[in-house]
């Protein structure tokens, strides 16, 4: 069986129109090109490749390269490659993937760091993905279970197999030759990256009862609100803030297993908000998974 090829770029490859239509006339549908990497840096080619790799009839991606250790440089790091993704014109057509494998950034809190930059991402509306070897999943260094990106592209060379279950994207080889020069090449399993698989909805219910009173009200915003009582346990840390964005000024980061109680429920931004009351007749708000429309897609915790 083939499967579809992705290449991942940097500026390590060349950023002409002819590397480009090289990579297409070997079977190549799709590039990711490595826009960032900490706070700094920019690939100063990576315009040119995306211009060419459009150019040449492929889909185009783009990487973040992770220095990061704690939640606070993660978020800043993710706000840095947000924002060369959107000056180098990747739109959510786009998958923003997060390359994890510098042994500097530590083990020790790796989920949460990852959830952390990954958030900023899908809070702009973006499908995401993590890179990362395949030793790092299998020392446990990484948890697919409460990682926010669910792909998972992997590298493991000299195998006949990728080494782990469900792996979406198999970077098998850092040597494919296109005229002269060794590119990184991955199988793409399930069409994430070369088919623009990445907007597929999987239908979940909003929370785990369905027993929703369907009162509904507005605020400010012109947001829907659902009311609906119940308690939410964090699978992931995860943000309470003074408003339903992600934008809102921060009241706690609230630890995996942490619990809050709610009484309603909205689908906002990309994500199912809930609503805490607070002392005073205030509230707190907190992103519990992603969302589509009025469709829950993912689900970062569990609910009673």
């Amino acid at each position: 069986m083939s499967y579809n090829l992705v290449a991942d770029v940097s500026s390590y490859q060349p950023d002409s129109l002819a590397f480009f239509q090289a990579l297409k006339s070997k079977g190549v549908k799709a590039v990711i090109v490595k826009l960032t990497e900490g706070t700094t840096y920019i690939n100063p080619k990576a315009q040119n490749q995306i211009n060419c790799a459009r150019s040449a009839g492929l889909l185009v991606h783009g990487y973040h390269f992770a220095r990061f250790v704690g939640i606070m440089g993660a978020q800043a790091e993710a706000s840095f490659f947000l924002q060369q993704a959107r000056a180098h014109s990747l739109d959510q057509a786009s998958v923003l993937a997060l390359d994890y494998e510098d042994p500097r950034t530590g083990h020790y809190n790796a989920n949460n760091d990852i959830n952390a930059f990954l958030q900023v991402l899908l809070g702009a509306g973006y499908k995401v993905d993590l890179y990362s070897m395949a030793s790092w999943w299998q020392n446990g260094y990484i948890d697919p279970t409460k990682v926010l990106a669910k792909n998972k592209w992997v590298a493991n060379y000299g195998v006949s197999q990728p080494g782990l279950d469900d792996v979406g994207t198999w970077q098998y080889t850092p040597s494919f030759p296109v005229n002269g020069v060794n590119v990184d090449m991955s199988y793409d399993f399930h069409g994430y990256y070369t088919e623009g698989k990445a907007t597929q909805v999987v239908a979940m219910p909003v929370t785990a009862s369905s027993s929703s009173d369907d009162q509904t009200f507005k605020d400010t915003r012109g947001v829907i609100w659902h009311k609906e009582s119940g308690t939410y346990t964090c699978g992931v840390a995860t943000y309470l803030r003074w408003g339903a964005t992600t934008h809102s000024a921060t009241i706690a980061l609230l630890a995996a297993g942490s619990t809050i109680k709610y009484d309603a429920y909205c689908f906002a931004d990309g994500f199912v908000w809930l609503r805490q009351p607070r002392a005073n007749g205030t509230y707190g708000y907190l992103a519990s998974g992603q969302a589509d429309n009025s469709h829950r897609l993912s689900s970062w915790g569990t609910f009673k």
